[in-house]
Order: structure tokens, then sequence, then C-alpha cells
């Protein structure tokens, strides 16, 4: 399997997992915080899309990221310029808006990704993405990517539980990734 491969496989398989953890949410569970001052549901779930857009903007395309040329901000209804998805304070204090809206914004998002993924050559995967950073390759960019979806799947997996002692992943999920569409 080559390096592209095995990227584009982990990120879908980890959207497979969070789509699933999702699943039947209600907007109650969606906004339920564990703690006054803990991330809820959809703010994770808002955290990591717009993580994942702008990454994959990063990657050497001239295009916007989807919040702006899809207008997912209007959807959020969120100006352009709304806080960067790492500003966890100024995310925090903005309203959450329906769970098909966060949904429907992960989708295109991972949706994006696999399309730039399946057009990048592995040689780029050693490119810097800044000339004054060359620390940051695309392969850097792609690895925490991953890491920090399943980070986040996980956090959203664990308020799940706490929510519902009886929650598990749905059977299937867990272990292989089905055949690609």
């Amino acid at each position: 399997m080559d390096a592209i491969t095995f990227i584009s496989d982990s990120l879908r398989q980890v959207q497979l997992r969070l789509m699933a953890t999702c699943e039947g949410l209600t907007q109650e569970q969606v906004l339920w915080r564990p703690s006054p001052n803990a991330n809820n549901i959809g703010f994770i779930l808002w955290h990591l899309t717009r993580g994942e857009d702008n990454a994959i903007r990063t990657l050497g395309t001239s295009e916007p990221a989807l919040w702006v040329s899809q207008g997912w901000h209007e959807r959020f209804n969120q100006p352009v310029d709304s806080p960067d998805p790492g500003d966890r304070m100024g995310l925090q204090s903005l309203p959450i808006p329906d769970l098909e809206v966060l949904l429907g914004y992960s989708r295109a998002v991972h949706e994006k990704s696999q399309g730039v993924l399946s057009s990048l050559p592995a040689e780029r995967l050693d490119e810097a993405r800044n000339q004054t950073r060359p620390q940051r390759t695309v392969a850097e960019t792609l690895r925490h990517l991953i890491t920090h979806k399943n980070n986040h799947h996980g956090q959203i997996d664990y308020i799940r539980g706490l929510q519902d002692e009886s929650w598990d992943l749905p059977p299937g999920t867990g272990i292989v990734l089905p055949d690609a569409e």
C-alpha cells in the first residue's frame, strides 16, 4: 500500500467512526457539557471539521476553504471571518447549529479531503507547505490531521458514553474499513 492510500484510508476510517458516533444524537446531547467549562459534542465536531477544512486548503489548492466557498458560514449563521478553528475561547462563545448542519459540513469537508488526496502525488509529501517553516511538510499536515481527527472522535465517543453508559459504536465500525465506494 502506498502512503497516500494509507493516509486516505485512515481518514476514511475515522470519518466512518465519527459519523457512526454522531448518529442518532439529539440536539440536547450535542449541546450537553460534562462540566460548565468543558467542550460539547457540537463544538468538538465543528472544531475538528474547520481544522480539516483549513488543513486541506493549505495543501496547495488555490480554492478557499469550504467554510467560505460553499457558504457553510451562512448555515452556521456566522460571518466568514468568525473565529479560527484553533480559537477555542472564541468558538466556545458561538452558538452551535443543528446536528444536520454540523454533519453536512463534516461530510462535505471529508469528501473534499478525499478528492485532494486522490490527486496528490506521493512526491509532494516531503514538500514544505511554507518556505519559512520547512518542517511543516505536506506529510506533517496530513499526520496531524489524522491524529487530530482521531483524538476528537475519541472525545465525542467519550461524551456519548457519559451521556449513556450503554453507548457503543455500531458493530463493524471499529475493525475493518468497508470497501471503497
